[in-house]
Formats: structure tokens, sequence, C-alpha cells
């Protein structure tokens, strides 16, 4: 980066605003996939920005950062060491904070992340640790001078930015000039950075038992950390020096890599402390020995590309109870059913993305997904977070195995989907309990070994209060097992207990405290990832028959989306926090979109059943879409209460919840233009809030410009910043939330014949067919509609009708809601575009397009009922917000556009 880029936006792009975020992490970016989470920790300036090249190349990963200027860090004063900022630090996560896989540090940052993992390792979690050119001194340092403090800091931004001028003497003002920082900021960062500077100059490390990478600059290796802990230490020796380590592209890559690895698998042998003898040494993990995600893959496509696959699949969809058992049991002994668990458990300790692209894999073939989806996804994640380890060594192994499959047991009789009114009762006996009850519209009970019960223990308090978790051996005395027939080829069962014994070893979690596990298990059933196994194969049948007619592109598109949504939902396995909440949009969205293909086949039935020659796969799918659909919605919770969840969390924190959308592309960035432009009102809106206004463009545009983000995507070698579409995408998101033309651009404008720009696009800039504009302009209209949704959220909360508030009328809310639900998909889909555009080709953006397009539809639709006639009145927020998607949901219309001609 830049010594000029770098430092001019670290002017303007502060971290979270301190009075409206008491913690301290910073979204970095966000995974659409399920990759592991790095914190990074700030070095002694407090910018996070050395970090960003690196953070660039972790695109699989969600990259959080530390920021030194949090409320949560610095109300109670200077902190008194880096062991008591560290502390701080860890506080402010909160309860709900999420599971660190990797905590990285540079510099004085390597000081604090040692420090951050020391504690985590105190309350249970074991993160691995890479320092970055991280070392000591343990002594103390005099205290600077103002003009030395001043001189130290300007050096280190200087290096930092690659710079070899010099700073020998100057005021404050001088200085902040030469970097071209604001002198506020400027002299924030000057006080952050005197203090952290003595604080690691009288720091020693605390003593700990923790594995660490140490990566050290060539010209620094100073480092010895065999003396701060008990655990392996790997030494990496990188080119340069102290300043350049994260300035080159080889240490980069290298430092990549390392992040990428498992502790116990580092490329660099640990190096023994001094004195340790060769044959310690010689029992460092073989790396040969440890699973390979290749060899996985491969393993998954010999296997299904046979015939005997293919037969297994197709008697499988008529539920032979053995070609199931047989499918099931070639992956577990090839480890594809649970590569995630632990190796003690019948995993391989892989990354939990990896198990979601098998699962995909070998569920599209045809699969019953739903078997994998109850075992493994649910029953078994839950077990390995909450069950007792006998239960964990004893079900695991067998589950991964594919040698038994589980389902759950939560529905009863006219209890319906309100899990917290069941009957099924387990009494206490000795080391054992008692359950009786009856279990009705489970999946597979018939050929599973094994059940997630839920059972009422107590008698007294809330109906949430006294629920019981338990395992139960299907073949136990006393289960009985009744086929219920249904539409559909999936079977349901009924199931009765009487008299059931389940050992105490049996019992999940705490008893009485089912309901707080349970709205965990709940969430990880609710990710979707089934629903859109489903829906891509249902499709896939619909196009092998009736070929590719242009109503399906939306409907491909709206999977797409789906896929992605779920993807990201599964963040939440084995996350200790999980909460129904985390995953509600994602069922919704999913179980909606799944159950939409199956209407298509629906729609077609008549022809379908009645086209010659249709392969007996096709066929089975198609009577798949056409019998389960209906019930899609039901299962896991059903579409209102899906609804109802979500409206509940929105009252709460409805502004978070758009913020969380345009935080995932940048969240300091999107701050920064909402805190600049928010206020800047009349010198913005210079004409009526919905007229064409090039006035108001260019006074937008020349505010970029000032605040540097005219920028943020052009290449560091032509000046620019180099973050990427991502960060424009951001810029683009901001302007629309706030209800601004979208002034930002990052390239060229088209030309008339003149070679002048053109007129209609100086404005709009909606006619250029780059796919990186396209995705900027859906951006803008995204943001709109975000805009749009906050103030018809606003206006539900003030307004009180027949003695409520409107927000309180389910059926006045719930459109609004779903359209909430639809925005947060197409976000999260225009993220992983962008991350990814060099391989987005034109069919899959014009997709996207139109679903972006259908919700903003919808949006709008509601959000205008919802605001009633003040909504339409001419100088209203809301009228503006509505002319403004009116324009950008015409820019979206590819499809009209080519009919158009």
């Amino acid at each position: 980066m830049t010594h000029d880029g770098g430092e001019r936006l670290n002017a303007y792009l502060r971290t979270r605003s301190a009075a409206a975020d008491t913690s301290s992490l910073v979204e970095l970016s966000r995974s659409a996939t399920a990759g592991r989470v790095v914190l990074f920790a700030h070095p002694v300036g407090g910018s996070l920005l050395a970090y960003q090249p690196l953070v660039r190349r972790l695109a699989d990963h969600r990259c959080l950062g530390l920021d030194a200027t949090a409320r949560a860090v610095v109300d109670a004063g200077p902190a008194g060491s880096i062991q008591e900022l560290a502390r701080r630090h860890v506080e402010s996560f909160g309860e709900h904070g999420p599971r660190i896989d990797v905590v990285c540090g540079w510099s004085f940052g390597g000081a604090l992340a040692w420090e951050i993992a020391c504690l985590l390792a105190a309350r249970g979690e074991r993160p691995e640790v890479v320092l970055l050119d991280s070392t000591w001194a343990g002594r103390v340092v005099p205290v600077w001078t103002p003009a030395e403090a001043l001189r130290g800091f300007v050096q280190d931004a200087l290096q930092l930015g690659g710079q070899e001028a010099e700073f020998t003497a100057g005021t404050a003002e001088q200085a902040a000039a030469l970097l071209d920082m604001d002198p506020e900021v400027f002299a924030e960062r000057l006080a952050v950075f005197s203090h952290n500077r003595r604080l690691v100059c009288e720091w020693h490390p605390t003593p700990g038992g923790l594995d660490l990478v140490s990566v050290r600059a060539a010209e620094s290796l100073t480092s010895d950390w065999h003396t701060a802990t008990t655990g392996a230490v790997h030494l990496h020796d990188l080119p340069g020096d102290h300043y350049g380590l994260l300035g080159d592209g080889g240490n980069l890559a290298a430092i990549e890599r390392i992040l990428r690895e498992h502790r116990t698998t580092a490329t660099a042998a640990a190096v023994p402390a001094p004195g340790t003898s060769g044959p310690e040494r010689a029992a460092e993990p073989d790396r040969a020995e440890e699973p390979d995600e290749a060899a996985l893959h491969t393993a998954l496509a010999k296997l299904v590309d046979t015939p005997h696959w293919r037969d297994l699949v197709i008697r499988s969809r008529r539920m032979d109870p053995d070609a199931i058992a047989e499918a099931y049991r070639e992956l577990g002994r090839r480890g594809l059913l649970a590569p995630d668990w632990p190796r003690e458990f019948g995993g391989g300790g892989l990354p939990t993305r990896l198990a979601i692209e098998l699962f995909e894999g070998f569920c599209s073939t045809g699969l019953p997904d739903l078997v994998h989806a109850l075992t493994v996804q649910i029953v078994g994640n839950f077990v390995l977070k909450s069950g007792s380890e006998r239960l964990k060594r004893e079900l695991l192994p067998r589950l991964a195995g594919g040698e038994e499959f589980s389902t759950v047991l939560y529905s009863e009789p006219r209890a319906g989907s309100d899990l917290a009114a069941l009957r099924t009762r387990a009494e206490r006996r000795g080391d054992r309990y008692v359950l009786n009850g009856v279990k009705v519209f489970s999946i597979y009970s018939d050929i599973s070994g094994s059940a997630l019960v839920a059972a009422r223990t107590g008698r007294d308090g809330h109906k949430y209060d006294g629920i019981t978790l338990f395992v139960v051996d299907l073949t136990a005395a006393g289960v009985t097992v009744e086929l219920v027939e249904t539409v559909q080829r999936e079977r349901m069962c009924r199931v009765r207990l009487r008299d059931v014994e389940v050992e105490d070893w049996r019992r999940v979690g705490d008893e009485g405290r089912g309901w707080a596990l349970l709205d965990g298990a709940l969430a990880i059933e609710r990710t979707g990832i089934d629903h859109v196994v489903r829906a891509a194969r249902w499709l896939r049948a619909l196009r092998a028959t009736v070929g590719r007619p242009r109503g399906l592109e939306r409907l491909e598109g709206q999977v797409e989306c789906a896929t992605t949504l779920a993807r990201a939902a599964t963040e939440v396995f084995l996350r200790a926090d999980v909460r129904a909440i985390d995953t509600a949009v994602a069922k919704l969205y999913t179980s909606e979109t799944c159950q939409q293909v199956g209407h298509e086949v629906l729609r077609r039935w008549s022809t379908l059943a009645r086209t010659p020659g249709v392969d007996d796969l096709v066929h089975e799918e198609l009577f798949s879409g056409l019998t389960e659909s209906p019930g899609l919605t039901l299962s896991a919770g059903t579409s209102e209460m899906m609804l109802s969840t979500i409206a509940a969390d929105l009252k709460e924190e409805y502004e978070r919840r758009c913020l969380a959308i345009l935080h995932r592309f940048g969240g300091e960035l999107v701050d920064t233009v909402l805190e600049v432009l928010g206020p800047m009102g009349a010198g913005v809106r210079v004409e009526p809030l919905f007229a064409h206004s090039p006035a108001r463009r260019t006074a937008l545009a020349e505010t970029l410009a000032d605040l540097g983000l005219d920028g943020v995507e052009r290449p560091e070698e032509e000046g620019g910043l180099g973050l990427g579409l991502t960060v424009g995408c951001a810029i683009a998101l901001g302007l629309g939330y706030l209800g601004y033309e979208n002034a930002y651009r990052s390239c060229p404008l088209p030309t008339d014949r003149t070679g002048a720009p053109g007129a209609a696009d100086e404005d709009s800039h909606g006619g250029c067919a780059a796919p990186e504009c396209r995705l900027r302009h859906a951006a803008h209209a995204l943001g709109l509609g975000l805009g749009l949704f906050r103030t018809a959220w606003e206006h539900a909360c003030a307004r009180e009708q027949f003695d409520r508030k409107l927000v309180d009328f389910d059926a006045l809310m719930f459109p609004l809601v779903r359209g909430y639900a639809e925005l947060n998909a197409v976000g999260t889909r225009l993220h992983e575009l962008a991350e990814h555009v060099a391989d987005v080709d034109g069919e899959v953006l014009g997709r996207f397009e139109l679903v972006a397009q259908d919700a903003l539809v919808r949006v709008v639709r509601a959000a205008m009922q919802v605001l009633g006639a003040q909504g339409i009145t001419e100088w209203s927020v809301a009228s503006r917000f509505y002319m403004k998607c009116a324009e950008s949901i015409g820019f979206l219309d590819r499809e009209g556009t080519a009919a158009g001609g």
C-alpha cells in the first residue's frame, strides 16, 4: 500500500463509532463459506490497514481486527500493561463473541495477540497463534519528550508506508500535513502510538502452554519464544526488515500459507527448546499422515462416477433401506461424511467448509440428503458440542462411518410447531431416566438407530423451563416405530416411548436446561443447505425435461442466491453461542426458494408426467419436487415462525441488522460514508427529493474525492489503494442507503460520438456493461432498498393505530420482513460475486440481476404499504427512495432491455 493512499484513507476510515459500539472487534472480511476465523491484533499505531494485503488473500476466511479506539477499551483510561489491554479486548467480545481459530499480530500486535490467546486458552479455547516479527525488550523505557514522540510516530508511519524519507523536526501540524492526515485523527493516533510504545517496551510475556508460529524478518531475528511457552514453537525466517515483512509479495504468500495450515502441520519443523533431545523432536506429527482435502474430493468423484452408485441412488430415492445404508457406508468408509469432526470421534480434523462441499457433492447425485442432515449436521454436531464424553466416544464414530443413522424426535400430537408445549416426560430413577410419550412426523426413524429426544423433566415455572434432551437408542425396550403414510416417498413415523430407560450419560446438557440447547440445535437445522441441494437437483431435472425456457432463469438465479446464503449460514456449526435467530433468514429464504422450484414442477406436472423417455433418476427428482415441496416450509419451523422470529429481532435492532448487510462489504468504510455524508443534508440535497439533479451528483462526487474514496479500487501502482471491488460496492451501498445518487465509479465514463461523456451515463452510469460496474450498480440498488426498508420500519415503530403500534400488526409487517430476508440474501450473493468477479460470466450476472430486481420490487411494495399516505407525499423521504428505486430497477432489468432491442 502506498503511503499517500494508505494514510489518506486512514485519516477518514475510522473504526466503529465509539459512541455506537462497545465491542473492539472490527469486521475486515467475511467469507460466504464456513472458513476459519482469524483475529488480527493492531500494531503500535492502532491502524489495521497494514493487514489489508494479507486479508485480501484470505477470501475464504472470516477476518476480524481489534479496534484500538473502541469505547470498550478506552473508557477505563489508558491500560497499564499489554496484559490489561488484552483483557479489555477479550471482555469486549461479550458472551456471544465469535470463537477465534487463529490469533495473529505484527510487531506490537504480536505481543497483544499472545496475551489474548492466553486469555482465550484460560476460558477453554485454544486458538492457533501466529506472531509476525514480534519480540520484547523487557525493560523500563524513559518517557519520550513530545518532540521525540512526534518524530517516532512519523517515522513509523513513513516506514510502514514504504517511504525512506526522514522527519527530523517540525510541528504536529506539519507532521499531519506530511502524512496527509486530519489533525484530530493525527493527534488521536499519536497518543495511541506513544502509549503503546511504552507498554511494549516494558512488557514481559505471560507464560503459557500454547503452540505458536513465529515469523521473523531476516534482519531482525531477535525473538526467542521458547522462554515464553512450553508448547511447540515453529520458526519461519523470511527476507527483509521489520517494516518490509508485510510489503513483499513473496513474504505475504508465505504468511498466507502459514495462516491456512493447522498448527500441528506447519511446514517448518518445530524448533525444540534449547536442550531438548532428538527423540522428543521426532514426536512431531507427520504431515504425510494428515487427511488431504484434494484426496477426499477425488475419492468422492471416483465413487459417484460408477453405474453401481447410480443404481444405489435410484433405489435410495425409492426408499430401499438396504440401498440407503450401503450408500452411506461407502461414504463413511472413505471419510466423506464428517471430515471436520475431531479424529478421536471418527472425523479428520478438517475445515467445516470441506464437509459442506462434500455434502453438496454426494447429495447432488440424488442421494437422500435428509439422512445426512439429520444424522451428521444436526444430531452428530449437537452431540459433539454438548454431549457427554462417553456419548461422543460411543455414538459419533458410528455416525461418521455411516454405520448408524440418527434422527430427531421433537414434534408431538396437538403441539405442532410449538416445541415448548411438549408432554413427553422423563423421570429420574437413580442413574437413569424413564421416558414416556409420543412423537410424530419424524423422518427416517424406521431406519435410524438413535434419536435426539426432547422431554420434560420439570413441572414448575415457564413452559420453556424443565426441558431436557436425550439421545435414545431406538432399538431399546419400550420404543415402537410406526410408519405414517404421506404423498412423498420419504418416510414419516410416529414413535411411542413407553417406560423407555435411558442412562444418565445419554443426557445432553444439564437437566432442565434443554431449551437453550434446543435453540442452538434448531439454528443448525435451519441453515438451509439441504434445501438448496434439493432445489438444484429439481431444477436440473426440469431442464433435462423441458429445456431452458426463459421463465426458469429467474428461478435459477434465486437458487444461486439461496445457495450462497445457505453456505454462509453454515458458519454456525460448532459455535458455542449459536441461536435460532442466526439462521432464521436462511431457513425462510432457502425453504421458500426450494418450494418455488417444486411449485414449478407442480405447474408443469400434467405435461411432465406424460413426457416419454424420461430418465429414471430424472423422474424420481421430479416426483420428489412435486410431493416434498409442500412440507419444506413446515419442518424445523414454519415460514410464519421464521417471520415472527426475524420480526422480533428487527424490533430490537432493525438499524443494526440493516447495517450488518452493508458491513459485510467493509465496516469501517461504510461507517465513514454514513458518518460523513449523512449530516450533509442541504449541501447535497439541492433539488426536490425525487428530481434529476446533476448538481447533487457533482457535490457527492467531489465529497467522495475529498475523502480519498475515488481511488479505493485503483491499483496501488496507479496511486490507488487496490482494495478491490467489494470495497467499491461498500461505497455504492452507503450512498444508496442514504438515498443519494450513485456518484461513485471506478471505470471510465462511456462517451458519445463527439468523444464527450454521455449525458445519461454522467448521472447514473447505468449503461456500462462491465461486470464490475453492473455489480456496483446492484450494490447501490440494494442500498436504496435497505434505506427504504429502514424508513418504513422507523415509521411503523412510531405510528399508532387502533391503540397499537403498526410494527405489532403481523399481517402488515410480514411482507416487509420477507422483503428484508430477500435483501439479506441478495447482499450475501452480491458479496460473493464481487469477491470473484473475474469468474462471473454474463449469464450468471444476468440471473442475479433478475433476482435483485424482484427483491427490490417486493420490498418497495411492502414498504410503501406500511408507510401509507405519508409515503407518497412529495417531500417525504419515502417518496424520494421510491423514485430512486424505480430508476435502479429499470437499470437492473436486463431482460426488459434485451426484449426492447
